[in-house]
């Protein structure tokens, strides 16, 4: 079964464009094995750090929700604590199930739920 996440991911600032690009291919690849699917990809570039992370003060950011399996979430983040390009990751599960490829393309897609005014909590004094 398929679960969705976000897959956040900073790696060293000072990478070539090439070295940065096959570094967040790497874990794509791995994610999408057996039908997983990035659902969207958000490239931050580089931003300074607040504190300095194996000595460096500048990281490439990316972030991407992404479907996948669990098994091949833990190989990831395996492969990712011994990646010495990488400063910092942090996969977050969004929601536990997704059965199939047509409902992940739904949660896409789907508009956003508006706020009814009955949905807020009771006033308390």
């Amino acid at each position: 079964m398929f679960r969705e996440y976000e897959f956040t991911l900073i790696v060293k600032g000072e990478m070539p464009d090439g070295e940065r690009a096959e570094v967040f291919k790497k874990y794509e690849d791995i994610l999408c094995q057996d039908g997983g699917e990035i659902m969207k990809k958000d490239d931050w570039g580089v931003k300074k750090l607040a504190y300095s992370i194996k000595g460096q003060y500048r990281g490439h950011y990316a972030i991407q929700n992404l479907t996948s399996k669990p098994d091949l979430v833990a190989e990831a983040e395996r492969l990712i604590r011994i990646d010495e390009n990488v400063l910092r990751h942090m996969m977050i599960k969004v929601s536990n199930e997704v059965p199939d490829v047509e409902a992940r393309k739904a949660i896409l897609h789907a508009p956003p739920r508006e706020k009814k005014s009955d949905d807020r909590p009771p006033r308390s004094n």
